[in-house]
């Protein structure tokens, strides 16, 4: 596992509970807004569903697809203290309309809207684009359950 300079680790966002297989190709709207709906639980009380909903559909037209094929779909609330993610995996994948990049895995993070937060949600995205590469994604998208997802990511 690949860990940052400031203790920020995959494990801080990584869980099986946290893990959502989608079946079929989804459009990328369509996957963003699964994650989104599998975020509200836990975000319940911090965060409306609408305030939700708006602001990771507003900033995700302004996220791009990495060239791994990885999707990082990512907004930030000053109503958070700390990262909360949903990863999503899709076996099947879809290919966004963008880049033509087939994606098969993305992660949903939202971060606290703080200054004092900026430079661990810089490193939080560059731990994730580092460790989601296209071996890996493959990996996940062969696997069927959440918990095997997880340790597969955390090297458990």
């Amino acid at each position: 596992m690949i860990k940052q300079s400031d203790g920020i680790g995959l494990s801080a966002i990584i869980s099986p509970e946290k893990v959502v297989f989608i079946s079929g190709s989804p459009s990328k709207e369509e996957a963003v807004r699964q994650l989104t709906e599998a975020m509200l639980p836990r975000v319940d009380g911090l965060i409306g569903r609408k305030a939700l909903f708006d602001r990771v559909a507003e900033v995700e037209k302004l996220n791009q697809v990495l060239e791994s094929g990885f999707y990082i779909p990512h907004a930030k609330f000053p109503e958070l203290d700390g990262f909360h993610a949903v990863l999503g995996i899709i076996p099947e994948g879809f290919t966004d309309q963008a880049t033509g990049l087939k994606v098969r895995a993305l992660i949903l993070l939202l971060s606290p809207h703080k200054p004092a937060f900026f430079q661990r949600h810089l490193n939080m995205l560059s731990l994730l684009s580092q460790t989601f590469q296209p071996e890996l994604i493959d990996k996940l998208a062969a696997l069927k359950d959440p918990a095997a997802a997880s340790s597969l990511i955390l090297g458990k």
